[in-house]
């Protein structure tokens, strides 16, 4: 699918706006927003009125607030969730992350936020697939012993957590719940191999075991994001 054609016209079906953050977002999770600069309000406005969804991208260069920023190539699409508007124009979301996406053209000055044209970004299909479950049934009994031991403490119960099976849902998942350093994270989400992703996360889970003997869990940081019934 080509995002330029044929003497420069853009397909618009392919544009959509950013929002650069200084986090990463990843697919089927989710992050809480607080909307206050007028660009992107105005960004939430277009994307109610549209039923559009937006690109979260990590900052390379910039700041979040009131300066021109350099977003990382790759980010995810994300559409608005729950959703509450100030009476002084503010606005509290809900981001909810669904497909990644890879900048093909950045577009600044034609509306007060970014836009860019985009194109899919995947996995590859496993090379082998037993290893691929192999991989993630390792990251998935990792990860209950370590939700175990970070939750239980604070009476959340997690036998009704329920992770998911697909092994690059279950990647995203773990990803963005844990906390590692942001250019950590992109390179998670830039990664097209799941086994990959599975094996340094599984190698992450056992630090954090060791770690977490020392040092406790910050529960403001759970995001929530695992449906429980």
């Amino acid at each position: 699918m080509g995002i330029m054609q044929a003497g420069g016209i853009v397909n618009e079906l392919n544009r959509v706006p950013l929002f650069p953050l200084e986090t990463v977002l990843f697919p089927h999770t989710m992050i809480p927003l607080h909307v206050f600069e007028a660009r992107y309000r105005e960004l939430v406005l277009y994307c109610l009125e549209h039923d559009s969804p937006f690109g979260v991208v990590l900052i390379r260069e910039g700041a979040e607030v009131g300066s021109e920023v350099e977003p990382y190539e790759i980010g995810t699409l994300a559409r608005i969730g729950r959703l509450r508007r100030l009476e002084d124009g503010r606005f509290h979301l809900l981001a909810l992350g669904e497909e990644r996406f890879r900048i093909r053209r950045l577009y600044r000055g034609l509306t007060p936020y970014l836009q860019a044209d985009i194109e899919p970004w995947h996995d590859f299909p496993p090379f082998s697939p037993e290893e691929q479950q192999a991989l993630t049934q390792a990251v998935a009994e990792a990860f209950t012993k370590f939700l175990r031991a970070a939750l239980e403490p604070y009476g959340v119960r997690t036998s009704e957590i329920r992770l998911p099976d697909d092994p690059v849902m279950l990647s995203f998942a773990v990803a963005g719940t844990l906390q590692v350093s942001l250019p950590f994270k992109q390179y998670l989400l830039e990664l097209q191999d799941t086994c990959e992703r599975l094996r340094l996360l599984h190698v992450v889970l056992q630090d954090v075991a060791h770690a977490y003997e020392t040092k406790p869990f910050d529960p403001d940081h759970w995001p929530g994001f695992f449906s429980s019934n």
